[in-house]
């Protein structure tokens, strides 16, 4: 089933928000790299979607967005949730080794040079209401949650949200109408 939002929503106008921030001496920003769409979309994906209260530790305890081996992506996705919060829990940026550590985590990174084991990684976290977030072409097929694309020189999404229920997330109708495709 294919879903297509109207353009202007809460997520494609945040990120068209921060891509179009000037630069400091007024001057428009540089080319926006693939990497750092892919940063702010991560960052809006999460205010569209809710975990279950025993997900979080406390009620003050952080979204934890874990990144998998892919220490330039921490980075930008460091510069995009500096500062920011997210249904008034800030947001902090742990970097993983390997995936076995991905289970506290509420979001997971996974770029395309992981393809070898996305499978592994998906079966680690069955079950652990972790939103899987990947770059490879098969990812939403294998089980992840989301997976971005390029389309017309544009980073596009997929969501398979079946794959979302089955590990506790509910994700908004909002997200889901952004999406190129909808896996139900």
């Amino acid at each position: 089933m294919i879903h297509r939002g109207p353009f202007r929503t809460g997520l494609l106008a945040s990120i068209l928000a921060f891509l179009c921030v000037p630069s400091s001496e007024g001057m428009p920003a540089k080319r926006t790299s693939d990497a750092q769409v892919e940063a702010a979309y991560v960052y809006n994906f999460a205010k569209f979607v809710e975990w279950p209260e025993r997900k979080f530790a406390t009620p003050s305890s952080p979204i934890l967005f874990c990144v998998l081996n892919d220490f330039s992506f921490e980075a930008d996705l460091n510069r995009v949730v500096a500062g920011k919060a997210i249904a008034g829990r800030a947001v902090e940026v742990v970097q993983l080794r390997d995936a076995s550590e991905a289970v506290p985590c509420h979001l997971l990174f996974v770029n395309a040079a992981q393809e070898r084991q996305i499978r592994h990684v998906l079966e680690l976290l069955r079950g652990s209401n972790v939103l899987t977030v990947g770059e490879t072409d098969a990812f939403v097929e294998e089980g992840g949650m989301i997976n971005f694309f390029l389309q017309d020189e544009q980073v596009q999404f997929r969501i398979n949200n079946k794959a979302a229920r089955e590990a506790g997330l509910y994700l908004s109708s909002r997200l889901l109408s952004l999406a190129k495709r909808v896996m139900q």
